[in-house]
């Protein structure tokens, strides 16, 4: 029907956000899904689309954002498609090793942190973004991300795990750390604990599982993002039998337990998927803020909804919350921001991650007003373009402290 050209009335919300940068129809869900389609009906041989050319030209460019998924009326779910050939192609012709890295970036985090200091001080160092790019083709215009001198773990253990009396909770969950939320924004996960306290729920911190999967899973390596999904399944499990629903502070961990693990795992994560929440949709769905005094201020929030979210009609949850946290929010219009994972940091998707990216600086106003984003991508995109992103829940936090102060 062309929806994703955005000449239907059916077009909204996220689809296609490469389209709409490039005006290339190849680069539509359409466009995509055709040549899948020739392939899947036999018109095409597997040396013909398990290629280098089909990947590059067809799929490459398929950021993942799931907008499609939503969007398209025919429900076509090019992500999900794009994992599974993907991974047919590494199963054929091997990863790179830059995929690789990416992949197991959720391996690589807790080593890495381990030495935080050298290797925030090797990323800063003379030719250091060069050296990125020429050896695995990382563009130098990205940082790389630091990591933090404590770990959520280290704060938590240190305080003496959950401040609140489990007696006296009216709830009780377990947070799943993701990987930035553990090792690169642990402040983002301390102040989502802090507010679950406020509100009277009792935390319990998970062990890392080594992330949800889902950066394997976007690089089309499917067996590894299998691994994660049974991993975290299996911690999680124990939690979910004693009543306690799960929580998660980063959006596409949250829709990879809720949705993903469904493909990868069937009904075996039937109650990891059903007992999981982002932190603002749990915020939303318990009517944490109704109980207690907070104090926005009335301040201007325009806030930019994660993909992933909006694919799953999830997003929304945040613009509620911070409107009940006593913000005048703005949900902006947008789609995708270009960044997408790792796909913002490669070098040939460089400059076509920032075309994605204009269209969102567009629809945010030049004021004053706050900017939220739930998705470290996004406010990563944000914070290279000079404009700073707050997560929602630190907003959240805020008028909880103005309000006791």
């Amino acid at each position: 029907c062309g929806g994703c050209r955005g000449e239907q009335s059916t077009t909204g919300g996220v689809m296609c956000p490469t389209y709409r940068a490039t005006g290339e129809e190849i680069q539509t869900t359409r466009g995509r899904a055709n040549l899948l389609r020739a392939a899947m009906a036999g018109e095409m041989r597997p040396e013909e689309y398990l290629t280098d050319t089909f990947i590059e030209e067809v799929l490459d460019l398929c950021i993942g954002c799931k907008g499609c998924a939503h969007d398209c009326p025919s429900a076509v779910d090019m992500a999900k498609m794009k994992a599974e050939v993907t991974h047919a192609y590494h199963q054929r012709h091997g990863a790179s090793v830059r995929t690789r890295l990416f992949a197991q970036f959720g391996r690589i985090a807790p080593l890495a942190a381990r030495v935080a200091p050298v290797v925030n001080l090797l990323q800063r160092a003379p030719g250091a973004s060069m050296i990125q790019e020429r050896l695995l083709g990382i563009a130098q215009e990205r940082s790389l991300p630091r990591f933090a001198g404590e770990s959520l773990r280290r704060w938590y253990d240190a305080r003496g795990g959950c401040a609140l009396d489990e007696q006296q909770a009216k709830d009780r969950v377990v947070l799943l750390p993701d990987t930035y939320t553990m090792f690169i924004e642990p402040e983002n996960g301390r102040a989502a604990i802090e507010v679950l306290e406020a509100v009277g729920v009792h935390v319990e911190l998970a062990p890392y599982t080594g992330g949800s999967g889902r950066p394997p899973f976007s690089k089309g390596m499917l067996d590894v993002a299998r691994s994660r999904a049974e991993q975290t399944c299996r911690t999680l499990e124990p939690y979910i039998s004693e009543g306690r629903d799960v929580v998660v502070v980063e959006p596409s961990d949250a829709v990879m337990l809720q949705s993903d693990y469904r493909d990868l795992l069937g009904a075996s994560a039937t109650a990891v998927s059903e007992a999981t929440y982002g932190i603002m949709e749990y915020l939303r769905e318990t009517d944490a803020l109704s109980t207690v005094a907070v104090a926005g201020g009335d301040r201007h929030v325009q806030y930019h909804g994660h993909c992933h979210q909006k694919a799953t009609g999830r997003a929304g949850a945040a613009a509620a919350v911070l409107s009940a946290a006593g913000y005048r929010v703005d949900e902006v219009d947008s789609t995708c921001c270009g960044m997408a994972g790792s796909f913002g940091y490669e070098r040939e998707h460089y400059d076509l991650s920032q075309a994605i990216a204009d269209i969102l600086i567009d629809q945010l106003e030049p004021t004053s007003a706050i900017i939220a984003a739930s998705g470290t991508s996004c406010r990563t995109q944000l914070g290279d373009r000079a404009l700073t992103a707050e997560h929602p829940v630190q907003l959240v936090a805020a008028a909880l402290d103005a309000a006791s102060a």
